[in-house]
């Protein structure tokens, strides 16, 4: 796949080295083709990719709550959405109450390129759209994320 890394408060700095390169690279091998209802595909794709690479399953982020987020690495939280639009404000305030909470000290967040996403389906979260949305918040959403967005290599 192509990738396009968004830093929003520094968050590509924030992650180390060894935690972000490795996943960058295992993302860019997956050779995947979007199209409608392949989501769920293109999701245990990058999920085995995760596990391969030592990441772990869902973190909750309240213990008495059914609330996750997608996985944790060495206090780097990750959140993959591939469905609508209006769950990246949900994963947003999950990432910052870990931060909040010295759980997750920064973020990677894994979304489909707008192209991308319109060939998954209609109203599907956007790289372009959460990043522009994110400058807004930049105040409130405090916590260093790495936006990696994904699309079909050309």
């Amino acid at each position: 796949m192509k990738l396009t890394i968004y830093s929003h408060n520094f968050g590509s700095q924030a992650i180390a080295k060894e935690v972000l390169d490795p996943l960058v690279e295992r993302l860019s091998s997956i050779n995947f083709k979007f199209r409608g209802n392949t989501a769920t595909d293109l999701r245990e794709n990058i999920l085995d990719a995760l596990i391969q690479l030592g990441w772990s399953d869902q973190v909750k982020v309240e213990r008495d709550l059914n609330i996750t987020i997608t996985s944790m690495n060495n206090k780097v939280g990750l959140c993959l959405q591939l469905g609508n639009m209006a769950r990246f404000y949900a994963d947003l305030l999950k990432l910052e109450v870990l931060h909040q909470k010295n759980t997750a000290e920064c973020a990677i967040y894994i979304l489909p390129k707008k192209q991308a996403a319109k060939k998954l389906g209609s109203n599907i979260a956007q790289f372009e759209r959460m990043t522009e949305e994110l400058k807004v918040f930049k105040h409130i959403i405090t916590i260093p994320i790495a936006v990696i967005g994904i699309e079909e290599e050309e």
